[in-house]
C-alpha cells in the first residue's frame, strides 16, 4: 500500500509544533479555519474545506509530546483506512524535525497524488 512520508525541518520548538497539530486554534492557524478538535486520544476532530464541500472526521488515536496519530473516518475519498502520524524531535538551531506520514492508501490512484502534493 502506498505511503506518503516527509521529513520537514520547522523553525519552532517541538512544543509549539505539537500545539499546531493537536489544538483547535493551532490547526485553524495552518490547515483550515473550520476545525473542531480536542487534544485528547479517542476524540474525533472535524474539519471543513471549500466552504463545507468537504467535511472530514478524523479520530485522534495517540497523542504524546513527541508523537500524534490520526485515523481518518470520513471525508476525502481513499482516506478512511489510512493512518496519519506526526513524530517530533528537536532540530537544528532550536527548531523541530517533523516526520510526517500518511500511510496505507489503497493505491497510487484516487486522492493519493493530490494528498501528497497539496495537503
Amino acid at each position: 500500500m502506498p505511503d506518503i512520508l516527509h521529513e520537514v525541518p520547522i523553525m519552532g520548538t517541538p512544543e509549539k509544533i505539537h500545539q499546531a497539530i493537536t489544538e483547535q486554534n493551532g490547526l485553524r492557524a495552518w490547515w483550515t479555519e473550520q476545525a473542531s478538535a480536542q487534544a485528547k486520544a479517542g476524540s474525533v476532530s472535524e474539519f471543513q474545506f471549500y466552504g463545507g464541500q468537504i467535511h472530514m472526521k478524523i479520530k485522534v488515536d495517540e497523542i504524546s509530546p513527541n508523537h500524534v496519530a490520526w485515523s481518518p473516518l470520513e471525508g476525502v475519498p481513499d482516506w478512511p483506512g489510512t493512518r496519519i502520524t506526526w513524530d517530533l524531535s528537536p532540530g537544528e538551531n532550536g527548531g523541530t524535525k517533523l516526520l510526517f506520514g500518511h500511510r496505507n492508501f489503497p493505491s497510487y490512484d484516487g486522492s493519493y497524488a493530490y494528498s501528497n502534493f497539496n495537503c
